[in-house]
C-alpha cells in the first residue's frame, strides 16, 4: 500500500525509471524528496529510490502494488522491441493500467513522448501546434498515449522529446567511424536532445508546477538547432579524424521536419547543450576515454 500516510513529504513517481528517470532522482533526492521508481526489473534502481517493481503489461503485477499515489508522476516508457504489439502493450494497455492504479489525482502527470508524432517530411518547421497525423505504428501508439494522458483530467503536460542522445550512447560515434554516414543527398533534418536537457527540462517543469506556475500541455523537446543529419555526421568525423563516408543505404528515419523548442525557451529553461556540437563534445570525451583514444 503506497497511499500517503501524511507525512508531508514530497513524492514522485517515476513510471520506467531508467537513465531519465535515475536523473531526476539525483535531482530530488538530496532535497529530501520521496523518489519511488516503477520498472519491470527493480534491482536496477539507483541507491536511495523507493523500489516498486513490476510490468506495466501485466496487470496482475501492478495491481499488486497496491494504490500507487504522488504529488508528480513522470511517465517514460520503453517498447519491448520495435512491432506495432510492443508499443501497443506498452503505450496504449500498459499506460491504461498503471493510470487506472493511481488512487489520488497527482498535482502534475508528465508524459515523455516523441516527436515522432508529426509525420511532416519536408523540412517543415514544427512546433506544438503542428499537425500530428503519425504515419508509423510507433507515432500513433505515442499520440494514443498523449491522449490517454489528456483524458484523465488531471493537470498534465506531453513532452515531444527529439531522438535522445548523450555520454555513453556512442551508437552515432559507430556509424560515422564504420563508414555508414547519410548519403549527401537527400538533405535530411533531424532533431535532437541531450540525456541532460531532458532531465533538466522535465525538472524545471516540475520545479515550476511546484511554485503553482500554470504549465502547457505540450512541450517540444529539442535543442535550439535542428541539423541535417549530414551536417552532424561529417562534423563527427572530422572531430573523430575519419572520412565521412556512406554505404549508399536510404536513412531509416522518419520524416525530415525542423522541429522548434520556442515554448520549452519561453518556460525559462536555459539548455545545458544547446546545439550538437554541445552535446557531443562530452559524449565525444567519454569515448576516447574509454578506448583510449586520444
Amino acid at each position: 500500500m503506497l497511499v500517503d500516510g501524511g507525512s508531508g513529504q514530497k513524492k514522485l513517481l517515476i513510471v520506467g525509471c531508467g537513465d531519465i528517470g535515475s536523473g531526476l532522482a539525483e535531482n530530488y533526492l538530496p532535497k529530501g524528496w520521496q523518489v519511488q521508481g516503477l520498472r519491470r526489473n527493480a534491482a536496477k534502481l539507483a541507491l536511495g529510490i523507493t523500489a516498486l517493481e513490476a510490468n506495466v503489461c501485466d496487470p496482475s503485477s501492478v495491481a499488486a502494488l497496491g494504490p500507487l499515489q504522488a504529488d508528480y508522476v513522470v511517465v517514460t516508457l520503453t517498447p519491448g522491441g520495435n512491432k506495432a504489439e510492443a508499443y501497443q502493450a506498452v503505450f496504449e494497455q500498459g499506460l491504461a493500467t498503471v493510470l487506472a492504479a493511481i488512487a489520488v489525482p497527482p498535482k502534475h502527470i508528465f508524459f515523455v513522448s516523441s516527436t515522432g508524432v508529426y509525420a511532416q517530411s519536408k523540412h517543415e518547421l514544427i512546433d506544438e501546434e503542428s499537425e500530428t497525423v503519425p504515419d508509423r505504428f510507433s507515432g500513433q501508439s505515442l499520440l494514443k498515449a498523449e491522449r490517454a494522458i489528456a483524458a484523465t483530467g488531471w493537470p498534465y503536460s506531453n513532452i515531444r522529446f527529439g531522438g535522445i542522445y548523450g555520454t555513453g550512447r556512442f551508437f552515432m560515434l559507430n556509424k560515422v567511424l564504420d563508414g555508414d554516414c547519410a548519403p549527401a543527398e537527400p538533405l535530411h533534418y533531424t532533431n535532437r536532445i541531450h540525456r541532460d536537457d531532458c532531465v533538466g527540462f522535465i525538472a524545471h517543469l516540475i520545479d515550476q508546477a511546484e511554485a503553482g506556475e500554470k504549465l502547457e500541455n505540450c512541450y517540444v523537446g529539442v535543442d535550439d538547432e535542428a541539423a541535417s543529419i549530414q551536417d552532424v555526421q561529417a562534423w563527427l568525423a572530422e572531430q573523430l579524424g575519419v572520412t565521412y563516408a556512406s554505404k549508399g543505404e536510404p536513412i531509416a528515419r522518419t520524416g525530415s521536419k525542423r522541429c522548434i523548442n520556442r515554448r520549452l525557451r519561453e518556460s525559462g529553461y536555459t539548455m545545458k547543450y544547446p546545439t550538437f556540437r554541445d552535446g557531443f563534445a562530452p559524449v565525444l570525451r567519454a569515448w576516447r576515454a574509454s578506448t583510449g583514444k586520444a
